[in-house]
């Protein structure tokens, strides 16, 4: 295929009504006309509260219901990325494009039968390539799949990300690019930070340490899937064409070394359990967490005592643990998680003084720390976590700092 095939996403965010679908559309028309092939893989159109985004359909069903079946979710589900795909062919249409909307099963999107979290197993491109050499653009349901029964199935939250990873690497392309409400990623969540500044370029592991760590800009395992197949992934903005984008890519194209704070990222409604327990009864106690599905995070099992958190959405559940294997604990609610990410910030000494002086400095509390090679960790109260945030960026990236 002579012309240069190229993947583009666009968030729910960038779909939301008819103007924004037309800025979409016009988008796609101009690089189709100007030599390139577009691969269009689409969200769920707006956010919760709009009337198709996924959290609304769900909505529809835990209204029914307490405890919806995963497979029927799944259908539900589906639907937004249908509507959107659907909404924009027609849009594309109207503008003299051929478009085609196709749903993840029909493309070939093949996943494992784990309903509400499928992993793609294998994109089966042929369908795309005879769209394509039909001279048509196809408009992609991302999110979805098909198991190997023939079940309809969702990647998670997040996951048309994946899907357009995905995707891009079966048509064996170098990049993907990303459409959403932003024009790049910022140093700091915008609506916390009002300061903070673009970054342009970072490394998968800063990413995906970022995304693991509250920053809702890319699903991990997109970024995971794109580091194992030398993918680099475009984040960009219509709104904002003229800003230069953020790239994701391998160290060659982050033009930066390591030690370097990148970006500040948090999460919110964290729960902080602190106790003693001799070793054989931690054991038993982990694995009734485990079994219960609860996430643990800042861990600390020592001689003395031992600690943990859990997201403040499975405290009942721990609390019920621990009363049943009869341990006593003390417990911190309402807290958060702030993470400095960067690469190779592990042991540089002269880091975390700077992170700890400031808060200090205001009386702002650290109740647990914690590193590694792409983060410094800290647990703060949540009532503080805007102060602390806004300080600490300020140091890392205020007027004449240097990370």
């Amino acid at each position: 295929m002579k012309s240069k095939v190229v993947v583009h996403k666009y968030g729910g965010t960038t779909l939301k009504d008819p103007r924004q679908l037309r800025c979409c559309g016009e988008n796609i028309c101009k690089a189709y006309t100007s030599g390139q092939r577009p691969v269009v893989i689409v969200s769920a159109m707006g956010r919760n509260g709009d009337p198709y985004a996924t959290d609304t359909f769900l909505g529809l069903a835990y209204a029914i219901s307490s405890s919806p079946a995963p497979r029927e979710l799944d259908l539900l589900m589906a639907c937004g990325e249908l509507v959107s795909a659907t909404l924009l062919t027609v849009q594309l249409q109207e503008l003299g494009c051929q478009a085609m909307a196709l749903t993840g099963s029909q493309v070939g999107i093949i996943t494992d039968d784990n309903h509400g979290n499928g992993e793609i197993k294998a994109v089966e491109i042929k369908r795309i390539r005879q769209v394509l050499e039909s001279g048509i653009i196809p408009v992609i349901c991302g999110f979805q799949g098909v198991s190997a029964a023939g079940e309809l199935t969702t990647l998670g939250r997040g996951g048309s990300d994946i899907t357009a990873v995905a995707v891009a690497a079966a048509l064996k392309l170098d990049s993907a690019t990303i459409y959403t409400d932003v024009p790049a990623i910022k140093t700091a969540d915008p609506k916390l930070v009002k300061d903070a500044q673009p970054i342009f370029q970072l490394h998968y592991q800063e990413i995906l340490e970022m995304a693991i760590e509250g920053a809702r800009v890319i699903h991990p395992r997109a970024v995971e899937r794109a580091m194992a197949d030398d993918i680099r992934i475009v984040i960009t903005s219509l709104a904002n064409s003229d800003t230069q984008p953020t790239e994701i890519g391998p160290r060659h194209s982050t033009g930066k070394g390591e030690g370097v704070i990148r970006a500040i990222t948090h999460i919110t409604e964290v729960t902080q359990y602190k106790f003693s327990l001799e070793p054989a009864k931690m054991a038993v106690l982990l694995d009734k967490i485990a079994a219960a599905d609860i996430d643990l995070d800042l861990i600390n099992l020592g001689e003395i005592g031992h600690s943990l958190t859990v997201a403040s959405k499975d405290a009942l559940a721990m609390g019920k643990i621990l009363e049943a294997e009869k341990v006593s604990a003390l417990h911190r609610e309402d807290c958060s998680k702030i993470s400095l990410i960067g690469l190779g910030i592990r042991g540089i000494s002269r880091l975390i003084n700077r992170i700890y002086k400031p808060l200090m400095e205001r009386n702002i509390p650290v109740y647990h720390t914690s590193d590694s090679y792409t983060q410094i960790a800290l647990l703060v109260p949540q009532e503080k976590l805007g102060e602390a945030v806004n300080h600490l960026h300020e140091v890392f990236f205020g007027e004449g700092s240097s990370s």
